[in-house]
């Protein structure tokens, strides 16, 4: 299966399980907005594998409540790279948890593996803290990546962003 040129996510999991994707490719322009390639939502048990993904956005992405997620044999470029979140957006909730790449190349990616929350906010309440863990990342080769692990505890891509809590 070939995806080329979406106007917005190649493909998107909300609310799945047992999803296997192999041998899929998708590419869009470097510069498009908005086009991850795979992205997933409170969903559990997805491999994605042996395919190839190029993006103006993530290659990957993996949101809130998704857990026992697998990358293997995935060449990513252009875009993003591979990431998690951006959790905490809108108060939303559920771990990440078991999320695995392997045999997998990212080249001329902005990122490589990023993980990215969003900013905090000051008039928060009963906000639950969000646990991302059980991650390994083995034999991932990076060519050409602006920032090859990235851990961005403030992710905001707009301009008017809300003050930081810790200001």
């Amino acid at each position: 299966i070939t995806s080329l040129n979406s106007k917005f996510f190649h493909v998107n999991m909300f609310s799945c399980s047992n999803i296997d994707i192999h041998s899929i490719t998708i590419t869009a322009p470097g510069d498009s907005p908005n086009t991850d390639g795979i992205h997933m939502g409170a969903s559990s048990n997805i491999i994605i594998a042996n395919s190839t993904i190029g993006t103006g956005d993530d290659c990957v992405s993996v949101g809130s409540g998704t857990t026992n997620v697998t990358v293997s044999g995935v060449t990513c470029g252009p875009g993003h790279g591979i990431s998690v979140g951006s959790l905490g957006k809108d108060e939303d909730k559920g771990d990440v948890v078991g999320f695995s790449v392997r045999n997998s190349k990212l080249s001329g990616t902005t990122n490589g593996i990023r993980i990215k929350t969003w900013q905090g906010k000051k008039d928060a309440k009963n906000v639950e803290p969000m646990m991302v863990s059980d991650f390994t990342f083995d034999d991932v080769v990076m060519e050409n990546v602006m920032n090859p692990i990235i851990i961005d505890q403030e992710y905001c891509p707009y301009a008017s962003c809300v003050e930081s809590v810790r200001s």
